[in-house]
């Protein structure tokens, strides 16, 4: 290393003078090294170098501050660009473009980023469904958001599992959300964001014994039930008396000044839950998959609904509910179609909140005309509207139905799920398949001999 009394003509010594002495954004101009130069800035200074670029723009690049670096040091620095007629600002640039541009790339590939962008646009063209997956996915990784995809690994999301079942979630749960961050993962695949998968193989780990036990207690058995027909009853006269007292409220509203409002008389139902809560009764459905009904769903000409459940719609391949229509719901929704003005197309159930008109309800819009409807019907208040779906589906099952053909009515892919909740109810009815094979043996006692002791 060359000395840097002989570099320079800026000593240490001159250095701190010139700092103590001189007025603020004074220059000291080394006499040796053409361009190096220490600037007096506050308290402290700064080391220059002063240079022409390839441009012939002059220009000043900041070596480093004084006195942390000392005078043979900033001149070493300083001859070593003169020498290789370096640019320094260029390089400096350039270095920063990079790595902005690596930042860029690593923020381009973070969950957010691609969940809000890319992914949401995929998932509109789902309509509500796809609105569905994309907060599912918000909502369960939020701690993964701003991470790059790439980064993503099986101990997050383990670690998410465990967290989420200490809150207690249903694992069925947990690998609904599990499956929906990883489609995200292979779209983003197909989309060339990411060059692989950054989890392929990683699965849940099997739910813990206590979840087991949660899912098969007595208490979750209860909910799986025949609805009593003292409940039955209960509902259909709730709806009943739900639909008049609408009907009366109405009569003295015209009747006081208010003749502008549409007349109720003169309507097959006077609200929308109504047709809402029988289609549920016939078929089972979740109110969830209501919401989303379509007309081109809901066919009224071939008396059939054919729909994909919305919890499903997301996987690779999603369950496909299909059902055909009795008589008493297909003359129920016939008049509902009509009274809407005979659409060929659009939501079944659109909403009539002025802020959503035509689109589909929030999650829990029938909640206060179901509470209405149990508190007119006598029912008991905690009786959730999904007892309606355990209801059609226990009373299948209770009735002999094979249950994959169950599984198949109410949009499940396999039988697995219905066997383990509802299986139960199927008991006495697998004694009386018993005895019918039996029967089909034709066994008689001809040719027995019978032995008396």
């Amino acid at each position: 290393m060359v000395k840097a009394t002989s570099d320079t003509s800026i000593t240490d010594t001159e250095a701190r003078r010139f700092i103590k002495v001189e007025p603020d954004r004074a220059v000291k101009t080394c006499k040796r090294i053409t361009g190096f130069q220490l600037i007096k800035v506050g308290l402290g200074g700064s080391w220059r170098y002063r240079y022409t670029d390839d441009t012939g723009k002059r220009r000043v690049a900041t070596i480093g501050s004084y006195p942390t670096m000392k005078a043979d040091e900033a001149a070493q620095k300083a001859m070593e660009w003169r020498n290789q007629k370096a640019d320094p600002l260029a390089e400096t640039h350039k270095r920063k473009v990079a790595a902005r541009s690596a930042e860029q790339i690593s923020e381009s590939r973070s969950l957010r980023a691609y969940l809000d962008g890319i992914y949401t646009l995929h998932q509109s063209r789902k309509k509500n469904a796809g609105k569905h997956t994309v907060e599912m996915i918000r909502g369960n990784f939020p701690n993964l958001l701003d991470r790059d995809m790439t980064t993503i690994c099986a101990a997050d999301i383990k670690a998410w599992q465990s967290k989420r079942e200490k809150e207690q979630l249903a694992h069925v749960t947990l690998q609904r959300a599990y499956g929906a961050l990883r489609t995200l993962l292979r779209h983003a695949v197909t989309e060339q964001i990411l060059d692989s998968n950054p989890i392929p193989g990683v699965s849940l780990r099997a739910p813990t014994a206590e979840a087991k036990a949660r899912s098969l207690s007595a208490d979750a058995r209860a909910h799986r039930r025949m609805l009593t027909s003292d409940e039955l009853a209960g509902l259909n006269k709730g709806v009943e008396l739900f639909a008049e007292e609408l009907r009366q409220q109405r009569r003295s509203s015209r009747k006081h000044g208010k003749s502008y409002l549409p007349d109720l008389e003169t309507v097959s139902f006077p609200h929308w839950f109504v047709p809402f809560f029988h289609l549920a009764m016939h078929t089972g459905m979740r109110p969830g998959d209501l919401y989303t009904l379509t007309w081109q769903e809901l066919n009224l000409t071939f008396r059939r609904l054919v729909k994909i459940p919305e919890k499903t719609i997301h996987h690779n391949s999603p369950a496909k509910l299909n059902l055909p229509l009795t008589d008493e719901i297909l003359a129920i929704m016939t008049l509902w179609h009509e009274q809407q003005g005979s659409p060929s197309e659009g939501l079944v159930f659109p909403s009539t909140d002025s802020k959503r008109l035509g689109q589909s309800f929030g999650k829990q819009a029938h909640g206060k005309a179901w509470a209405r409807v149990l508190a007119l019907g006598g029912v008991d208040p905690d009786l959730h509207f999904y007892s309606l779906r355990r209801r059609f589906i226990s009373a299948l099952v209770a009735g002999g139905a094979p249950l994959l053909s169950v599984a198949k009515l109410v949009g499940h892919k396999s039988a697995s799920m219905i066997e383990q909740h509802y299986g139960h109810l199927a008991q006495s009815t697998a004694a009386d398949l018993m005895q019918s094979f039996s029967a089909t043996l034709r066994v008689t006692t001809a040719g027995m001999q019978h032995v008396t002791k």
